[in-house]
């Protein structure tokens, strides 16, 4: 037999484990004799053979390997882009920091400037004289038949 629940009083009470304001999760309908609830329950879940259970299985490790691969990817894809992000605040530290120098220095007025000390002296060396006698080549190579006509032909057009 069912036991009666006990009244309390004229207060509401509330299921421990529940918060205060949430309501009563429905009832599910019981049946009057034993023999009835077995047969609810037996048509409630369906028989499944071990073999769909397994390809059950299977697809869902299937699915959680490419899940996590995909998850891996996207920690990867955060890792560079955390590391992009941070490459660009430095570039942009270092932009703001010559913008405002060189603010600075338009603000202040122009150093004049001074002479320079030495000049070039590049007009009293011959470029030859680096490399010493014993190593450059003293004299040509003969030219062969070819370049000999090839240089009558220039000669002559310069007549």
């Amino acid at each position: 037999m069912a036991r009666k629940p006990k009244s309390g009083g004229t207060a509401q009470r509330t299921p421990r484990g529940r918060k205060p304001g949430r309501p009563a999760a429905p009832r599910a309908k019981t049946a009057v004799s034993g023999r009835a609830s077995a047969s609810v329950k037996a048509t409630a879940v369906p028989k499944v053979s071990k073999d769909e259970l397994r390809g059950q299985v299977e697809k869902l490790e299937r699915a959680n390997a490419t899940l996590r691969a995909k998850g891996r990817e996207a920690t990867r894809d955060a890792k560079s882009s955390a590391a992009r992000i941070a490459e660009l605040e430095g570039e942009v530290a270092r932009l703001e920091k010559k913008v405002a120098s060189q603010a600075k220095s338009a603000q202040s007025p122009p150093k004049p400037r001074t002479a320079v000390r030495g000049k070039r002296r590049s007009a009293g060396i011959d470029p030859g004289d680096a490399v010493p006698p014993g190593v450059a080549v003293q004299e040509p190579a003969p030219l062969d038949a070819e370049a000999e006509t090839a240089r009558e032909n220039l000669e002559q057009l310069g007549e």
